[in-house]
């Protein structure tokens, strides 16, 4: 056990339950929570789940359930969070690239204290790739392919397990004060906007690819936290770069 050494080691993370249906699953993910020293929940576009049977599943983590921040849209809860990660047992060519929880536990260890959503989906069909877009990272939890889906509270507890041992692992929060703050979610799609203007201006989309190249630099951004000053040090390169582009081509406007 850890013991009192480890309070609010994991203060920084937030469970975001988008769509989920069942009160004894929300009341479960809340023991779940609690267990692992995340406090804070967010139910995102959710039904009206019935207390008392939360109140069953989670126990002494009801209070979890009564100061949830509730939002009718995925996209409104996390705004805010410099991170947000969305977990999905599924892949496929179009969908986010997903990294193994362990992984993303170890890159995580010091960027809690800023915030970071953990997002889970609809227990039945987890998250749409439209909600899981709406997220700089995607992570997955290793599971046998005899059964290869997990219970909602299940899929939570693991999921803050992991990231609860690698902060055990590395000597709990770090403090690193004000430097190397990540610039945040909104600064990098700005960002990866403004690099996607100039590769469209030197004619880097012929047809297509667009979207997913704006994607995948918001989403590298996001995981590398990029810093206000890395971000627009990042951006420079490409506005530099189409700037030439310009210039060879005598294109002066």
């Amino acid at each position: 056990m850890d013991g009192g050494r480890a309070d609010g080691i994991m203060k920084g993370y937030r469970v975001v339950l988008c769509r989920a249906e069942g009160s004894v699953n929300v009341g479960s993910c809340c023991r779940a929570m609690k267990a692992m020293g995340v406090t804070g929940l967010v139910l995102a576009d959710c039904p009206v789940h019935d207390p008392v049977t939360v109140r069953t599943h989670a126990l002494s983590a009801f209070d979890l359930f009564e100061s949830a921040v509730r939002t009718p849209t995925l996209a409104g809860a996390l705004e805010g969070f410099p991170l947000a990660v969305g977990f999905s047992r599924r892949t496929g060519r179009k969908r986010k690239s997903t990294v193994p929880v362990q992984r993303l536990a170890a890159e995580l260890v010091g960027r809690d204290r800023l915030g970071v959503a953990l997002v889970f989906g609809n227990e039945r069909d987890g998250l749409s790739e439209e909600e899981l877009d709406l997220c700089d990272l995607a992570s997955s939890i290793p599971c046998s392919g005899l059964f290869p889906s997990l219970n909602l509270s299940h899929a939570v507890q693991l999921a803050c397990w992991e990231l609860r041992r690698a902060a055990l692992g590395a000597g709990g929060p770090r403090d690193g004060g004000e430097d190397g703050v990540p610039a945040g979610r909104e600064a990098y799609a700005r960002a990866a906007a403004l690099i996607a203007d100039g590769l469209q201006d030197a004619g880097f989309y012929k047809i297509a690819g667009r979207a997913e190249s704006e994607r995948f630099l918001r989403e590298v951004a996001a995981r590398a936290a990029l810093t206000r000053e890395e971000l627009e040090r990042f951006a420079a390169l490409f506005t530099k770069l189409s700037a030439l582009d310009r210039h060879r081509r005598g294109d002066y406007s």
